[in-house]
């Protein structure tokens, strides 16, 4: 087997994780990982839409901005802990080797990017939801693979 060969062999695949509805990516992923006896890191993107509400709610005053923009990021943080739970409880009954890494961002294609470009063989994606204008944004597979050279799988 040739150097390369041998050095994307051991290269483990990543799983992005959205906070969008994510099951089949983590099935897939973890699937994939399982049959060819990889690594998954997986990096978990949290983010609330409600934090534009919060900043820019015109009749809230301060401290209730910053009371709500706390109650929603100790909700955002809870919700990451638990799935972090469930990964790890499927990767022990899987016998997958499992690394997480949680990033607090709103901007999820850059985090996303800036993840995809430390080299992995392959990154699995969910499905994002159809919007009602795509015209006028960039998804998050169509924006990585512009990027990068890796193999992307929606899920």
């Amino acid at each position: 087997m040739c150097a390369t060969a041998m050095a994307a062999a051991e290269r483990p695949m990543l799983l992005i994780l959205t906070g969008e509805d994510c099951g089949k990516a983590i099935r897939e992923a973890f699937s994939y990982a399982q049959s060819v006896s990889k690594r998954l890191h997986v990096t978990q993107i949290l983010g609330s839409n409600l934090y534009h509400y919060g900043r820019h709610d015109l009749v809230a005053t301060r401290p209730f901005k910053r009371e709500f923009l706390l109650y929603i990021r100790e909700e955002v943080l809870k919700r990451g802990k638990e799935e972090i739970l469930a990964l790890e409880d499927l990767a022990g009954e899987m016998g997958v080797p499992l690394e997480v890494n949680s990033i607090e961002s709103e901007d999820i294609l850059s985090t996303a990017l800036s993840e995809a470009k430390k080299g992995y063989d392959i990154i699995f994606l969910p499905r994002q939801k159809k919007k009602l204008f795509p015209l006028f944004e960039r998804t998050l597979p169509g924006y990585l693979q512009k990027k990068i050279s890796g193999r992307i799988i929606l899920c």
